[in-house]
């Protein structure tokens, strides 16, 4: 029979660092393609043509509000991951998370170094958007400012969608996990 030396914590630590770069790069890939795409879509189907300027930047700002509650749910999903498993899905966020607690922090400002980081780097993620859609603006006269304000609604709408189904699956993950890991009903722990 073999036996298994319990894993070291370092052992843990470094998977837990592997697990995270990993679905940092598979979740930023995936945000981004499908934001893109959305916005892409939007734009492409004169759905807010008619629209004019301020009611377009409304409908933008409004975006804005459906993107924020949409990365609501994923920070949530992401606190409990980080306090389950060790990993998360933004490196910076599980980076923030790991000083402040070898800095002795409370889990409340764990959660807000965590959370901070992790609305940080989404922020930052808006840059290349509109870099794209008001250079476009600049390098082609097919492309307007309407059009990529349009673009930039689309691209909320899709983050918006992306983060709150990333959310809701890591919240499922992790129920599927604790069902997994827990004794059977009536029984204790199982012998190791």
């Amino acid at each position: 029979m073999l036996i298994r030396a319990p894993r070291a914590p370092v052992d843990r630590r470094r998977t837990a660092w592997v697990l995270t770069v990993l679905a940092t790069a598979a979740s930023t890939y995936a945000l981004e393609a499908f934001a893109i795409a959305v916005g892409a879509l939007l734009a492409a189907s004169g759905v807010l043509a008619g629209l004019d300027r301020p009611l377009l930047l409304t409908v933008l700002a409004g975006t804005y509000v459906l993107w924020a509650a949409g990365l609501r749910v994923s920070l949530a999903a992401n606190w409990s991951l980080l306090t389950r498993t060790g990993v998360s899905t933004n490196a910076p966020s599980k980076a923030a998370h790991d000083i402040a607690r070898a800095r002795k922090a409370g889990p409340r400002t764990r959660r807000w170094a965590a959370s901070g980081a992790y609305v940080l780097t989404e922020a930052a993620k808006e840059v290349p958007y509109y870099a794209g859609a008001f250079g476009a603006t600049l390098v082609s006269d097919a492309v307007s400012a309407r059009d990529a304000i349009v673009f930039l609604a689309g691209t909320n709408v899709g983050a918006a969608l992306y983060e709150y189904g990333l959310g809701r699956a890591t919240q499922r993950c992790l129920r599927h996990r604790a069902a997994v890991d827990a004794p059977p009903a009536g029984r204790g722990p199982a012998a190791p």
